[in-house]
């Protein structure tokens, strides 16, 4: 689902932008990096004590790079759009609960099983039927709202939590598509500049 954020100008007798979708290229530039810069700066609330594990970072909005690399702006005579088609946009900024639609939610319990997911497939599925083909065991222990995916490789290995079952997670809000106090400064200053102010 697409994301955007949309800042138009209104036009008064006797000011007028000269160039208009020149001084947006401007500010929509400007607010592609600013948006950028908000994310790597971190948006609280913290992450979860599970969710910094299976990253190994602490970083809010951060994982592989695709919502950032995702943020870009389109411009007209009148307005410029900031925002992102990241599928994950969306619950991000204003946060939401994820419901199981059927069963449960399989979601990684650690950095070891996204370094199984890269090595077998990324689907839930095509990882544990990659595991047991190269001798892992895999079984369920789920009871009520919450349960586990455990794995063990071969005969010896040591039991690990492969998944953690839950029906829904609450994903809280981290806002990162916004305008703050220095946007609003460095925009009216563009805007100064344009009608010849400054």
């Amino acid at each position: 689902m697409a994301m955007r954020l949309e800042i138009k100008h209104t036009v008064h007798k006797n000011v007028t932008i000269l160039k208009p979708a020149s001084f947006y290229r401007r500010v929509g530039d400007y607010m592609v990096s600013s948006t950028v810069r908000k994310i790597n700066g971190g948006i609280q609330p913290a992450n979860a004590p599970l969710t910094v594990a299976v990253k190994k970072n602490s970083k809010t909005l951060r994982d592989r790079g695709q919502l950032v690399s995702s943020i870009s702006r389109t411009i007209s005579d009148s307005s410029v759009a900031v925002g992102t088609n990241h599928i994950g946009a969306k619950l991000n900024h204003f946060g939401g609960t994820v419901r199981a639609k059927k069963t449960y939610l399989y979601i990684p319990a650690s950095a070891r099983t996204r370094t199984l997911q890269r090595k077998y497939g990324p689907g839930i599925k095509s990882t544990i039927d990659g595991m047991r083909k190269s001798g892992y065991r895999i079984w369920w222990q789920a009871k009520g709202s919450k349960g586990a995916v455990l794995a063990k490789n071969g005969k010896r290995g040591k039991v690990f939590v492969l998944y953690v079952l839950k029906k829904e997670v609450t994903i809280p809000a981290r806002p990162f598509l916004t305008i703050d106090e220095t946007d609003r400064k460095v925009i009216a200053s563009y805007a100064r500049e344009e009608l010849g102010l400054l």
